[in-house]
């Protein structure tokens, strides 16, 4: 996500550049043909184009409040996991104990099985970033912004063995990568970690569940990402909105002619740059919300899932005490990934 107020000149040109010379080029031949080669019957009465662009601009506002809704609803789900994430921390610290065991551990000892589940839990939510970065295949556009991005390639071809290597041993890996679902699995183990605390009486019955229904919730949110991920937004109102806008630009310069003949024939000439203004926010608009639709696909507008899982592993690395904390992840040309 952009950490600027306003989006940077180096990251609007690539994509304005392209289409306003297209806009202008196409704007030119038209007046050209009016006004040189004599075609007036190229002018038409604005007033059905109007009523094109009022309509293509409700279309187009409805598909941008739809696509925003997806990346609100996706930057709630990772709020919601940061604070469960820091209830599963106190919970993990407070519940774990040797009060009702026949087998007392030394502190050592219990403070291992709360690093255990902590860093389990810091693996799930590597995992489940990891995962909702991988290309889907029905994910056919190429981000305005493509060039910025690449300049951060950490953040995008990061490997799940690489990732997980700073909270689980190379054997526990190598075994959970062979799974199609490793988030998964790693709330699996830790279910059944818990089962077997229970048993050795480290945690009571109610604690258990306690911490049993916290891992509900982490599945119920896994599951709210997998949704947005793996259901598109309804190709039949993205497609449809593209094509609405084009049909509008087609059409507005043989409007625009109408309009600005009635001043004079110079005039004719102020179709270009009106035009070009017209179309470029149309155009825009419609971008905007094609790249906000899936927060969740490496994209400039993603939901920065790298900065939220370091600011989880702060807080909870910081609850077992430990010291030598990771730095936050700072954004990088104004970009927090």
């Amino acid at each position: 996500m952009f950490t600027t107020k306003r989006v940077p000149f180096y990251v609007v040109f690539p994509f304005a550049l392209r289409s306003v010379v297209l806009f202008l080029a196409y704007s030119i031949l038209i007046c050209v043909l009016y006004s040189v080669a004599g075609w007036t019957f190229l002018a038409i009465p604005f007033v059905p184009v109007a009523t094109i662009g009022t309509a293509v601009a409700f279309y187009v506002g409805f598909k941008s409040n739809s696509s925003y809704d997806r990346l609100w609803e996706a930057r709630r789900i990772w709020g919601s996991l940061t604070n469960a994430s820091r209830s599963w921390g106190i919970m993990v610290l407070d519940y774990i104990t040797n009060r009702d065991t026949r087998n007392p551990l030394p502190e050592e000892g219990l403070q291992e099985i709360k690093r255990e589940l902590i860093y389990r839990h810091l693996a799930f939510l590597t995992a489940l970033r990891v995962q909702l970065r991988q290309k889907p295949v029905w994910e056919l556009h190429r981000d305005p912004a493509h060039e910025v991005v690449e300049r951060i390639k950490e953040f995008r071809q990061c490997s799940l063995d690489k990732e997980l290597s700073r909270f689980l041993s190379d054997r526990d890996i190598e075994q959970l990568i062979k799974h199609p679902n490793p988030a998964t699995v790693l709330m699996r183990q830790q279910s059944d970690r818990l089962r077997q605390l229970r048993d050795e009486q480290y945690i009571t019955d109610y604690y258990h569940v306690d911490l049993e229904r916290m891992l509900v919730e982490f599945y119920n949110q896994q599951g709210a990402c997998e949704r947005i991920k793996s259901f598109p937004f309804p190709r039949q109102y993205a497609f449809f909105s593209y094509v609405f806008v084009w049909l509008f630009i087609a059409v507005l310069p043989f409007g625009l002619l109408t309009e600005m003949a009635r001043t004079s024939s110079w005039h004719v000439w102020l179709t270009v740059p009106f035009f070009t203004v017209i179309a470029w926010i149309f155009n825009t608009m419609e971008i905007v919300g094609d790249t906000s639709e899936n927060p969740f696909e490496n994209s400039i507008n993603d939901v920065p899932m790298t900065a939220i899982c370091r600011n989880i592993e702060i807080d909870l690395r910081d609850m077992l005490g430990e010291t030598e904390l990771p730095k936050r992840i700072q954004s990088i040309n104004n970009i927090l990934m």
